[in-house]
């Protein structure tokens, strides 16, 4: 199942309160929206009192990304692409748009299953209503409902005038609180500078269900990396794995090559797990990227609300991977209703030395979701570069 914990306890309430989704086919935008510029810290505990007892953390930028109006004002997901004309596009998970006014949100809002954030110069548009009112910003081919099946975000990249999405499809494979299921991965091809969606095709991985690819791309010139999460154990002690395949922009629907240990391979049953990273339970979703002259991997322990974010360092894309550091160590946990999860590195902004790093923040109370519209956004903040890469 992908993801597993971090969305379990606010799926389900969702998934019984929400009425049906239109099946899409192109995107709408709201309009885009200038957002003012607070103070770093500047958030008023009174109306978001969430963010209490959390210090360090960039409120100035998480109030541009998640406004109260106008665009998306509350969501988890947090996976960001730079585009090649200097904007950045976020890709968000379960997504309210609703107004908030006093730090709450009206019970009645209604949930997308996933969403854009173009980010443009501290301007926001929300991609919603792919085809109609209250629809996603990309829905499965044929489907209709997406109480039954839906797309959550993996990461993706931008090449030129094109843009790829990977997007996990997820389907209620059995009642109750544990039946969300993962089937596979889809590969959504937009246009760009307008991001108009060309073409949906399935990731030419044919293996088992429980190896989720696309959870971290890197484009590295001559070759795509694609990074796949796997369950070894899901249980309150986690193991995870990470794998990766390369492909070639001519390559990417048809052919992928898996990492065996020493060599890379056609054949995707001799892909074996990076090494380096037994230590941490590797995230749902995580980030490989290229900062200096390393490749680093960023990932939040799976282990449920432990709060802790690592980064690993490498001389390649496919490791070794070393130079275990715990950069973060999330504060929110001190909530007992907030759990945290999936981390995101953001290393096309940068400023004094350092780069963006966010985590999404959840509430196992369903209503205070909504009397404090905090316990259900992103935090964003920044960690020295030297801090990642220095040994």
């Amino acid at each position: 199942m992908n993801p597993a914990l971090r969305r379990n306890f606010r799926q389900i309430i969702l998934f019984l309160l929400t009425t049906p989704l239109l099946i899409a086919c192109g995107i709408k935008s709201n309009a885009g929206m200038k957002q003012s510029s607070p103070q770093e810290g500047s958030i008023d505990v009174r109306a978001y009192p969430a963010y209490k007892h959390v210090i360090g953390l960039d409120t100035t930028f998480a109030k541009i990304v998640i406004p109260d109006q106008g665009s998306i004002t509350g969501a988890d997901g947090t996976y960001s692409i730079a585009l090649p004309d200097g904007r950045s596009l976020f890709l968000m998970g379960d997504s309210y748009t609703g107004p908030v006014t006093n730090g709450s949100r009206a019970m009645s809002d209604h949930m997308f299953r996933n969403a854009y954030i173009l980010y443009d110069n501290d301007r926001v548009t929300a991609l919603i209503d792919a085809n109609g009112e209250n629809s996603s910003a990309a829905i499965p081919p044929g489907v209709t409902n997406e109480h039954e099946e839906w797309y959550w975000p993996g990461h993706g990249f931008a090449r030129d005038n094109r843009l790829y999405i990977f997007q996990t499809l997820m389907y209620q494979g059995e009642p109750g609180m544990w039946g969300f299921r993962y089937r596979t991965t889809d590969i959504l091809e937009y246009s760009l500078p307008d991001i108009t969606l060309i073409s949906t095709t399935k990731i030419p991985f044919e293996g088992s269900t429980d190896i989720h690819f696309g959870m971290a791309v890197l484009d590295d010139q001559d070759y795509i990396y694609i990074y796949a999460q796997v369950d070894v154990d899901n249980g309150s002690n986690p193991v995870s794995d990470a794998l990766v395949a390369r492909t070639t922009i001519d390559k990417l629907y048809t052919a992928w090559e898996y990492y065996d240990g020493s060599s890379w391979t056609p054949r995707s049953a001799d892909a074996v797990k990076m090494e380096g990273l037994s230590s941490v339970p590797v995230s749902s979703q995580f980030n490989v990227f290229r900062l200096k002259d390393k490749y680093v991997l960023l990932t939040q322990s799976k282990q449920f609300n432990s709060g802790e974010i690592y980064t690993f360092i490498s001389d390649y894309p496919q490791g070794p991977w070393y130079n275990k550091k715990m950069i973060y160590k999330i504060q929110e946990k001190k909530n007992p209703n907030l759990f945290t999860y999936n981390a995101m590195a953001h290393p096309q902004f940068k400023k004094e030395g350092k780069i963006l790093i966010s985590y999404n923040v959840n509430n196992v109370d369903f209503a205070e979701q909504h009397d404090d519209v905090s316990t259900y956004r992103p935090r964003f903040f920044w960690i020295d570069i030297d801090e990642i890469v220095g040994e």
